[in-house]
């Protein structure tokens, strides 16, 4: 009897130690995402994506069947998303930051229209986000 009893505690500790784990790995910051557009001023009768984060993309071949690369003219930010963009793959080359809430209509006007090659989205205070 105290075997049986012992071996349903391990087996009760070892499902709650992985239910826990697996419900870390649900946790997802809503606010925490980014919206990029094939065409200027959000036009969503072009391709458009929207992407969580946190996430990094060292290329944007082949993403979600499409090829994003150089292919960006408008960006919407989430509330509590920030991201560093750049011209070329691999987070090389020229890099434009954003924070949350911001809304660029027409990268043109920054020169970076279908110049974004990679990226790197975080969420809140990251290491990686610009300070508040």
């Amino acid at each position: 009897m105290r075997i049986f009893v012992a071996i349903v505690t391990v087996a009760l500790c070892l499902s709650s130690s992985l239910g826990n784990a697996a419900l870390e790995t649900q946790i997802v910051d809503k606010d925490c995402w980014v919206e990029l557009y094939e065409d200027d001023d959000f036009d969503r009768d072009d391709p458009f994506l929207r992407l969580q984060g946190p996430a990094q993309f060292a290329t944007l071949d082949n993403l979600e069947g499409k090829d994003w690369g150089n292919d960006i003219e408008s960006i919407i930010m989430g509330p509590n998303a920030y991201m560093k963009a750049y011209d070329r793959r691999d987070f090389k080359g020229n890099e434009m930051a954003f924070v949350p809430n911001q809304r660029v209509k027409d990268l043109g006007k920054f020169d970076m229209a279908n110049a974004i090659d990679s990226f790197k989205l975080t969420c809140g205070k990251g290491p990686d986000s610009p300070s508040r």
